[in-house]
This record gives structure tokens, C-alpha cells and sequence, in this order.
């Protein structure tokens, strides 16, 4: 795991807006153990596996080798662990300007058990609770995490040969070949309507397909 380290010149967790996660910023600059959490790039698990194959020419047939010799067909699988999230809170009881959003009580782990997560309940919001008045929360940072990345990527390739100097190509790729859904992170913000609902995902399976003729 990845934990978010220290600034130089201020002593400050910081948060960059190009992570892969959303750690969100310190909360109260007088107590800075209560910002010690997972890094927004915090990545634990990533698993590339590619796949290259070109399908031999068949020599004896030249119109079985037109139509299907020479493809060249790839893949590529990605498996990697769902961004980490911040749990915040919509108002502000603290009667104070805090250094970033602040964040509820959490009294345990809201993280739910796989069989009982669902886009309508992805983690245990039953467990936060509003800080009292006056007093900041004690959730950390990156205190969960959203839904992992599973998806297949595909292309096809090949190159026909018209004449000696006249060549068409032709190219397909697809993302997220089988339509597996990614949701996006749930709703974050204690006391909101989406409260720990996932109600968007990444765009699902898209197709490009490219020709190219030279001469």
C-alpha cells in the first residue's frame, strides 16, 4: 500500500488532483494524525496480461489466404484494485475555517463483505455519524475503497496487398470487449440522497474501426 508522505516544506499530507483515488485534503491542521490514510494512487493489486497472435498465410489457397491469413488479432486483460474515497460531511459544525473538507465519525470498518455489497449500498453507512458540535470527526482519509477495474481490451489487424505498390489496411479495436460494468466511486458526502449509492459508471464497450489505403 501506498500512504500519503509528508511535504517538504509544510509538514502537510497533500493531495494531487491527478491521482487515481480521491484522498481529499487535511481537515485540522492542530491534530495531523487524524490525516494519515491510504494515497490516492494507492494501487495494491495490478494484473496486465497481453495477448499477440497472427494467424499463419495459407499458401496453397490464395483466396483462403485473402480472407482469413495474415490477421493479427490481440488482447489485452486488466484486473487492478478500485480507487480509495474519502467520506465527507455536508455542513460545517466546527464554528471554524478547517484546512480542507471534513469528514463524520465512524464508529468501525464500513467496509462490507463482497456478497453484501451492492450499487445501492456499497459500503456500511449506518456506521457514520455527525461530529458533534463544535468538534472535528475522527473518519480518516481514504478510509474505503470503490469498485475494482476489470476489463478487455481487443484489436484486429490486417494488410491486404492490391497490387505491388497499392496496400489496404484495415484495423479494429475494441475497449471493454465484453461490456463489464466499472462503476465509479459512490456518493461520498454523509447526509446526501446518494449516500454509499453508486449511481454512474465509465462508459461501457466502444468500438473503433480505421482503413487506410496506400499507393
Amino acid at each position: 500500500h501506498t500512504r500519503c508522505s509528508r511535504d517538504w516544506s509544510s509538514d502537510v499530507c497533500s493531495s494531487d488532483l491527478n491521482e487515481f483515488g480521491a484522498s481529499g485534503s487535511y481537515m485540522d491542521a492542530y491534530h495531523r494524525n487524524l490525516d494519515k490514510g491510504l494515497s490516492g494512487s494507492d494501487v495494491p493489486h495490478h494484473v496486465v496480461v497481453t495477448l499477440l497472435y497472427e494467424v499463419r498465410k495459407f499458401r496453397s489457397n490464395r483466396a483462403v489466404n485473402a480472407a482469413l491469413g495474415g490477421w493479427k488479432l490481440g488482447l489485452l486483460e486488466t484486473w487492478e484494485s478500485g480507487p480509495v474515497f474519502t467520506v465527507t460531511t455536508a455542513s460545517n459544525t466546527t464554528n471554524a475555517f478547517p484546512a480542507g473538507t471534513l469528514r463524520p465519525n465512524v464508529s468501525g470498518d464500513p467496509t462490507l463483505a463482497s456478497d453484501q455489497r451492492t450499487i445501492a449500498r456499497w459500503f456500511n453507512t449506518s456506521l457514520f455519524s455527525q461530529p458533534a458540535a463544535l468538534t472535528f470527526g475522527n473518519s480518516p482519509r481514504s478510509v474505503l475503497r470503490g469498485a475494482p477495474i476489470v476489463t478487455t481490451d481487443a484489436t484486429f489487424e490486417k494488410s491486404f496487398s492490391i497490387t505491388e505498390r497499392t496496400k489496404f489496411d484495415l484495423r479494429g479495436e475494441f475497449y471493454n470487449l465484453f461490456n463489464h460494468a466499472i462503476f465509479n466511486v459512490p456518493g461520498a458526502v454523509f447526509g446526501a440522497a446518494d449516500f454509499g449509492a453508486v449511481s454512474s459508471a465509465r462508459p461501457g464497450r466502444t468500438v473503433q474501426l480505421a482503413a487506410k489505403l496506400s499507393f
